[in-house]
């Protein structure tokens, strides 16, 4: 998870997340607001509108327009997730609701930052086309990942070297032409044929996870110790 990573526009003119290799967008959701704290902001956290990209390696959202701190865009590596939720309140709109560990030096799951907390509220329309496809590729990162750690597939995990890509191209492609595609959901949808963007504007280099992901030692959160139990009176003599 990294703040405003690259941007680059699209041919409907939308700012949009420049992609790494081998990376493939499945799509746009406009009409999102965005609730992420842990960030270096005045209020150590980010409310904001705007849209969310999802691709086959991670979740982008992308503000309506910067913060005071020059906070446009933030990006979700799907096998950094973990605790996701989607809630469902009869009163308001679905959101969803998790956390996500930063990939930064020192973060990650064997990092000592703590994950950052986030929920994504989605304002206008339904989610039966976005979360089914959301929760596939983010399911596969984390157990695949998790499998190449030895770790629980809940507890997130991250690639430092070699492993399978859990999410290839090839089965984006076939998921995404046999999606559900919801009436009521507002989500532009990208076959792999039809990119967003031009290839031209594919970044050169490869994602880049937390540097320490695969150290013995994982992050605990700090609890406040239990009160020593207090001494036994001295028995009478």
């Amino acid at each position: 998870m990294s703040a405003n990573p690259a941007l680059v526009r699209t041919h409907a003119n939308e700012l949009c997340p420049a992609p790494f290799p081998q990376e493939v967008f499945v799509l746009r959701r406009h009409g999102v607001q965005i609730d992420l704290q842990g960030v270096q902001t005045r209020q150590k956290g980010w409310g904001a509108r705007g849209a969310l990209y999802l691709s086959n390696i991670r979740l982008v959202f992308v503000a309506e327009k910067a913060d005071e701190s020059g906070l446009v865009a933030f990006d979700f590596p799907l096998v950094y997730i973990r605790g996701d939720k989607l809630n469902q309140p009869i009163f308001g709109c679905n959101n969803l609701s998790g956390q996500c560990w930063p990939a930064v030096e020192r973060g990650g799951p064997a990092g000592d930052l703590p994950p950052h907390d986030f929920k994504v509220y989605f304002k206008e329309g339904g989610i039966g086309t976005f979360y089914p496809l959301y929760y596939t590729l983010t399911e596969r990162a984390k157990m695949a990942f998790a499998q190449l750690h030895g770790e629980g597939a809940g507890g997130g995990g991250g690639r430092q070297g070699g492993g399978a890509d859990p999410n290839p191209p090839t089965y984006v492609a076939g998921l995404v032409s046999h999606a559900f595609v919801d009436p009521s959901d507002p989500s532009t949808v990208y076959l792999a044929e039809r990119q967003p963007v031009d290839e031209s504007q594919r970044l050169m280099h490869a994602p880049k996870y937390a540097a320490n992901y695969g150290e013995d030692e994982a992050y605990e959160p700090m609890v406040p110790s239990a009160p020593p139990a207090p001494s036994a009176p001295p028995a009478p003599r």
